[in-house]
C-alpha cells in the first residue's frame, strides 16, 4: 500500500538559486547533488525534495512521489485506475521505482522505502519535519481524487460537494497520517498549485515567516488556522514561482479527535479555509506551476 506522500520532483531554471532557497528558507540540506538533480532533505530520509536543472528555463512539475510498502502491487493498482506504467525508473535513495503517467496528464513515482541517512544538523530558524502534501489543480477534481481513491488513498474532507468539490484532501490508509498528504482543488487547467512541509511547532513557522519577509519576499496567506486540516500555516513563495505551504498541527487519522470521518464542508463555511477569519486571496488562488508530460528520459 502507499504509506506515505514522500516528495515532488520540480524543475526549476537555477538549480544553485533554488537549492538556496529551500536551505535557507524552509530548512532543508542538501543530502546530494547528482548530473544536475538535486536531493534535499528534512532530517533523516534521504529526501523531501528532488530539484532538476531546467533544459526549458521555466519551472515544471516532474511528479508527485509516494513510498510504497509492495511497488509491484501498488503499480498494478495505479495501472487498473487508470494510469500507464513506463517502467522502472532510477531514483537515488530508493531500491524501486516506477514512473507512471496518472490521469489527468501529471506523473506520479512509486517507489520502495526511502533509505535513512545521517540525520541534518541542527539549523535555527528549526528545519521541518519531513515533506507534508502536495495540492494538484485539475479540471476535474472528482475524477482525480477517485484515482487517488483507487491508488488506495483514503478520503479526508471536501470543499464544495463530493460529485464537484472546490477542494477534496486524502490521506494514507495507514495509522496516524496527515489529514491529506494529497489535495486536489478545481483548477482551469492542470498546474501544481503547492506544496507543504511540516514543522513541530507554529513558533518555528513565526521564525521562518521573520527571516523570510523582507522588501522582496512577502506572504502569499497568512497566518491561519485550516479547519480542514488543522494546520496552522503561512505560503511564501520560492524563487522559480512555486508557492510553499510551511505549517503544524496538522490532524493525525486515527489518533486526533478532531477528525472522525470524511466531511463536506460548505462553500460559504469561513472556517474550512481559515479558522481564524481570513479569505481565501486572489493570489493564492491564482499559483501555478506547469506539469510536464511524464517522460522515462526524466532524470531522477
Amino acid at each position: 500500500m502507499i504509506t506515505r506522500v514522500s516528495s515532488v520532483t520540480l524543475e526549476v531554471p537555477d538549480l544553485a538559486d533554488s537549492i538556496t532557497f529551500y536551505e535557507d528558507h524552509v530548512g532543508l540540506t542538501l543530502t546530494e547533488e547528482l548530473d544536475g538533480t538535486a536531493y534535499l532533505r528534512a532530517r533523516t530520509a534521504h529526501h523531501d525534495m528532488i530539484l532538476q536543472s531546467s533544459s526549458s528555463g521555466r519551472s515544471s512539475l516532474v511528479s508527485f512521489n509516494f513510498e510504497s510498502d509492495d511497488v509491484a502491487a501498488d503499480v498494478a493498482r495505479a495501472v487498473e485506475a487508470g494510469s500507464t506504467d513506463l517502467g522502472q525508473v532510477p531514483h537515488a535513495g530508493t531500491d524501486l521505482a516506477h514512473l507512471l503517467a496518472a490521469p489527468g496528464g501529471f506523473g506520479i513515482r512509486i517507489h520502495s522505502a526511502l533509505h535513512r541517512v545521517e540525520a541534518a544538523p541542527d539549523v535555527e530558524p528549526a528545519r521541518p519535519q519531513h515533506f507534508s502534501h502536495f495540492n494538484i489543480g485539475v479540471p476535474n477534481a472528482a475524477e482525480v481524487i477517485e484515482f487517488f481513491v483507487q491508488l488506495g488513498l483514503r478520503n479526508s474532507d471536501w470543499i464544495g460537494s463530493v460529485d464537484d468539490p472546490m477542494i477534496g484532501w486524502l490521506h494514507c490508509p495507514v495509522d496516524g497520517a496527515l489529514h491529506h498528504g494529497v489535495a486536489v482543488i478545481h483548477t482551469d487547467d492542470v498546474r501544481l498549485h503547492h506544496i507543504s512541509f511540516e514543522y513541530d511547532n507554529a513558533s518555528e513557522i513565526v521564525d521562518r515567516i521573520d527571516d523570510y519577509v523582507d522588501d522582496t519576499h512577502y506572504l502569499v496567506w497568512g497566518m491561519g488556522r485550516h479547519g480542514t486540516g488543522g494546520s496552522i500555516f503561512a505560503y511564501i513563495e520560492d524563487p522559480s514561482g512555486t508557492m510553499v505551504e510551511l505549517g503544524t498541527g496538522m490532524i493525525r487519522i486515527g489518533r486526533d479527535p478532531r477528525w472522525t470521518e470524511p466531511r463536506v464542508w460548505a462553500l460559504d463555511d469561513p472556517r474550512g479555509v481559515d479558522e481564524w477569519g481570513s479569505a481565501v486571496p486572489e493570489a493564492w488562488l491564482a499559483k501555478r506551476v506547469d506539469v510536464a508530460a511524464p517522460t522515462t528520459s526524466t532524470r531522477a
